[in-house]
């Protein structure tokens, strides 16, 4: 769900967007949250609105082509939304918020200050749907990226009143392709309407919708096919929790479309009882009992459930 990494940019190849910065026109007044009445200093790099859904990239700067390229690496057939920077000062604090309620988008944050201390704060705290808990907090450093859904809950905290200097980041806003992310998504898309998924009512959405999106944060932690797609038809079997099947035990269509292996782990799950044989580990050897944990803590957390469940969330933190 949450990918920090440390070495897709040297700060090397960053200092030409610190230096861009340092001479840009920020403004004050930016609101992370629309209903707080306060707000923080901003540069609009891309000259985007907050609903933008056509590519920019054409707009950026020479510095920041380069990084968005480096990008396009990892995150091939991304579709660039909106580029800017924000910069906090003590004082100025950031609100819990979320940056879009498409499934597809994903924030990018890069951390642009050198030599960051800890009694700074700043961190950028993620939390779970209903704000309750704390998921995961990063700290700034200079060159260290951060992607995640846009529609996590997060802010970034106030920075203490030692801090000498302002916390700046930059941010990328990008869409992803799941057709080029994920080239096996539209066979579980038509493979799910055939089997009438998409009509069978579940959790904010059709059941269609919650395997689409179990699969999702699946494949955004690194998770390989087989696993994902087993992540991504859990329940077609019916499990305990979820009485409603899609296929009859008999049936063997997933075997025959999505091969031995993702069959198996889809039955095994549906047998299981939820979620006592995940905590002791009951008649599950230990490769069986890590690949159930990985499908049932992405199927909680989807349903803003995982909290529920603090072995779970714990195994998650693994991911992130």
């Amino acid at each position: 769900m949450i990918l920090v990494r440390e070495d897709l940019l040297t700060p090397e190849e960053l200092q030409p967007c610190i230096d861009w910065l340092h001479r840009a026109p920020w403004s004050y007044g930016w609101h992370s949250h629309k209903d707080k009445p306060f707000g923080h200093w901003n540069v609009d790099i891309a000259r985007s609105g907050i609903k933008n859904t056509v590519d920019v990239s054409s707009r950026l700067p020479k510095p920041f082509k380069y990084v968005w390229r480096k990008m396009l690496e990892q995150f091939p057939g991304a579709t660039l939304v909106r580029c800017y920077a924000n910069q906090h000062t003590y004082g100025i604090e950031g609100y819990i918020h979320t940056d879009t309620d498409r499934e597809e988008d994903q924030t990018a944050i890069f951390y642009l200050n050198k030599d960051w201390d800890a009694d700074w704060g700043g961190e950028t705290n993620f939390y779970s749907l209903d704000h309750s808990e704390v998921l995961m907090s990063v700290l700034p450093k200079l060159g260290r990226m951060v992607v995640f859904p846009g529609s996590i809950p997060h802010c970034a905290r106030q920075v203490t009143r030692i801090c000498p200097k302002s916390r700046i980041t930059l941010m990328f806003k990008f869409a992803l392709d799941p057709s080029v992310a994920y080239p096996v998504e539209q066979v579980l898309r038509e493979f799910l309407v055939k089997i009438g998924a998409n009509q069978m009512p579940h959790k904010n959405g059709s059941l269609m919708d919650h395997f689409l999106r179990t699969f999702h944060l699946m494949k955004s932690v690194g998770i390989g096919d087989t696993l994902a797609l087993a992540g991504g038809l859990h329940s077609v079997y019916g499990t305990n929790a979820y009485k409603n099947a899609c296929l009859q035990w008999e049936n063997d269509l997933v075997r025959r479309i999505f091969g031995d292996e993702v069959d198996r782990l889809v039955r095994l799950f549906s047998r299981l009882d939820r979620p006592t044989a995940l905590m002791d580990g009951s008649n599950l050897d230990e490769k069986d009992l890590f690949l159930m944990r990985c499908i049932e803590a992405a199927n909680l957390y989807d349903q803003g459930e995982l909290h529920l469940f603090p072995h779970l969330q714990e195994f998650a933190l693994q991911f992130r």
